[in-house]
């Protein structure tokens, strides 16, 4: 598998634009709510932020791994891509440390090996347990933009346009940590 910018690019592009839509939508928002009622998981993580006690930790991962299980394969695919992008320099480092034998060459050609392996075989690899921990430390950042001290009527439109702000295909900065 060779993966060039453009491909990654418009792989991350989609990913933001459904897969993260998606998923913040559904963290944010009760299902047939008309984005109008706040999950209690949502207010949770708003209140307590990296320090989550394990019961809320519990049902967040819950519902990561539910949300990914029920991801269609093109959905599932662009999150893992987007998981290889946030781990990338510590991949690369593990990768770096435990080859130390490989010309240049070959190096990047192995270095490439590795990663198409993680994509290919996510669970075996550790890729998809890193991926729903880069998913956990996107949704309690994500709920720390909101102040819910006092929601009313605009609440629910303010996080729908940081929703938006986070799917931007143009904005490399908020969901990629």
């Amino acid at each position: 598998m060779f993966i060039t910018k453009d491909i990654n690019a418009a792989t991350i592009a989609y990913f933001k634009k459904s897969v993260l839509r998606k998923l913040l939508m559904s963290f944010s928002f009760e299902p047939q709510s008309k984005n109008e009622i706040i999950t209690d998981l949502f207010k949770s993580i708003n209140h307590y932020g990296f320090d989550l006690p394990n019961e809320h930790e519990l049902d967040l991962f819950g519902m990561l791994w539910q949300f990914k299980n029920n991801l269609e394969e093109n959905e599932l695919t662009a999150l893992y891509f987007w998981g290889l992008n946030q781990k990338y320099m510590y991949y690369f480092e593990n990768f770096l440390g435990e080859s130390d034998s490989y010309p240049e060459k070959k190096f990047d050609k192995e270095f490439g090996r590795s990663l198409a392996y993680k994509v290919y075989n996510p669970n075996a690899s550790g890729l998809e347990e890193d991926t729903i921990e880069e998913l956990k430390v996107l949704l309690c950042n994500f709920a720390s933009e909101f102040d819910l001290s006092v929601i009313d009527e605009f609440t629910s439109e303010e996080i729908v346009e940081v929703i938006d702000i986070y799917c931007s295909s143009s904005n490399n900065f908020v969901p990629v940590l």
